[in-house]
């Protein structure tokens, strides 16, 4: 039996980088002998410089990422956040694709003011208050200019394309106390999907990284998603 040769995209966030997927990335690395993509967008990264990129920069970034995996693989499985969400679901739209995870996908995101739409119950607002995930998020406000902004709007406005043509096998997840991009994106998502799977996770916030025990939750659900149908010729010895 000829085993076809795999190859795992990665797809990060906007104002983000490889260290949003960087847990999970190492988590299947580690299992699975497979050929890996991993790019990071221009301008991004733990110091963000976006002053002078634009959202076409970052989708060709994926998109070259793509293509060098496609030219050394059979089968291309691509898993993307927020941003690297709607990327990677566009890819899914217009190349093979054998298999799409979109994690906390940004088909929509929350403007501060609209906050009340996401409907947090006080357990909820107070999970993530404790994660004290705005401490995280705070210091890198000032390094996003309103360019950037505008630039992560129409790239997304862009990107979304129509989701009912995606016919691979997708699997959604989204945390439940996202303030960023509010889980009924992904409940939408799903409708608009043919071959896909909700899962909603509970006390998890948009950061998911940050978060270990749900990072761990997370890397498994990835997994058995991808590779439950792997022969154990694939495992890293």
């Amino acid at each position: 039996m000829t085993i076809s040769k795999i190859g795992v995209l990665f797809l990060h966030g906007y104002t983000g980088g490889r260290y949003e997927l960087e847990p999970a990335f190492q988590y299947l690395k580690k299992r699975y002998d497979f050929e890996y993509e991993f790019p990071q967008y221009p301008g991004h990264g733990t110091t963000l410089n976006l002053s002078s990129v634009t959202g076409d920069d970052w989708y060709r970034e994926a998109e070259r990422a793509y293509f060098n995996l496609a030219s050394r693989t059979d089968k291309i499985y691509v898993i993307g956040f927020s941003m690297g969400g709607v990327f990677a679901s566009f890819i899914a739209q217009n190349y093979p694709v054998e298999k799409l995870v979109l994690i906390a996908p940004a088909f929509d995101h929350t403007k501060l003011s609209r906050l009340n739409r996401l409907k947090l119950s006080p357990s909820g607002v107070n999970d993530h208050f404790k994660l004290n995930m705005m401490a995280r998020v705070r210091p890198r406000l000032k390094n996003i200019p309103i360019r950037a902004v505008k630039e992560f709007i129409k790239i997304v406005d862009s990107k979304i394309g129509d989701l009912e043509s995606i016919t691979c096998d997708t699997l959604l997840i989204h945390g439940k106390i996202d303030l960023l991009v509010p889980y009924e994106t992904s409940i939408e998502a799903e409708k608009k999907i043919p071959q896909s799977k909700l899962i909603l996770m509970e006390h998890t916030p948009h950061l998911i990284m940050f978060t270990q025990d749900k990072q761990l939750e997370l890397n498994i659900l990835v997994e058995r998603f991808l590779f439950l149908d792997i022969g154990l010729k694939h495992l890293v010895d």
